[in-house]
């Protein structure tokens, strides 16, 4: 009798590679994810964003922008951000652009059709110019009542890209491949990144999280897709809740306006 109530078995591998399928339809390339992937020309356009709404929790808001800080800095346009939703004001929206307080980033990718070098450093230097920028930290409430809100250099912004494959011929994971990612350091390394036809790679930096193990990592042959978002998630779980931003510091940008010098700027809506 004790049978009859047994638990079926759920396998989990062959789940994470459903769910795989179901993300590289959302891309809008479905991919058959063998040892020998289908080879997609370099005109097709993925799109990432609806595929990583379709995996990550609603709380995350996802999209391209700019990034800016109190005291005046912008970064480059980023081709695709992660941020918080719930403790970020959306103060400027221009000419279709998004404009979001630094504070609220948790990660920014480069998108390209092809990982090579110059496309690596391009991505370094976007992410560089985001992680530049100067970061507030107000006080929170929660359950307890009034805490002190976290240090920025605590809440690392994620940095990576992501690409349809590889330009060398042994891909992400040969030499060329490492070496490029390892070479690049300090604001400009890259954690996270993904050429879909060859291997995602999660590069972990000493010291950058306790909750992470150091060491550049990447996926098994045929889940690169599933292995980049659930470390993409693991990523933001070792993050926690984006800073609150500081609306005192970013208020005194008021101090120095003058309604009769801009009298030009007109109300849009």
């Amino acid at each position: 009798m004790a049978d009859e109530h047994k638990a079926e078995e759920f396998n989990l591998g062959k789940a994470f590679l459903r769910r795989q399928v179901a993300l590289s339809r959302e891309l809008e390339i479905p991919l058959e994810f063998t040892s020998h992937p289908t080879t997609i020309g370099d005109g097709s356009e993925a799109n990432w964003e609806r595929m990583l709404r379709s995996f990550l929790p609603r709380r995350y808001a996802i999209g391209p922008i700019f990034a800016l800080d109190a005291v005046g800095g912008r970064s480059e346009q980023i081709d695709l951000a992660i941020y918080d939703q719930q403790y970020s004001p959306l103060w400027f929206e221009i000419a279709g652009k998004l404009f979001v307080p630094v504070e609220s980033v948790y990660a920014v990718f480069e998108v390209k059709q092809r990982i090579t070098k110059s496309h690596l450093d391009y991505a370094a230097k976007k992410v560089a110019s985001v992680r530049e920028l100067n970061r507030t930290s107000e006080k929170i409430v929660d359950f307890r009542g009034v805490n002190n809100g976290a240090r920025p250099e605590d809440r690392p912004i994620i940095g990576g890209i992501v690409a349809l494959n590889a330009s060398w011929a042994g891909g992400l994971r040969s030499n060329t491949g490492r070496g490029n990612i390892g070479a690049l350091t300090g604001i400009k390394h890259l954690d996270l990144g993904i050429a879909l036809t060859d291997a995602a790679f999660d590069n972990v930096p000493a010291g950058c999280n306790k909750m992470l193990e150091p060491g550049l990592r990447f996926s098994k042959p045929g889940t690169q897709l599933i292995y980049f978002v659930m470390h993409l998630f693991r990523r933001l779980q070792a993050t926690g809740t984006a800073l609150a931003v500081d609306l005192n510091v970013y208020e005194k940008a008021l101090d120095d306006v003058d309604p009769d010098a801009n009298s030009d700027v007109v109300d849009s809506d």
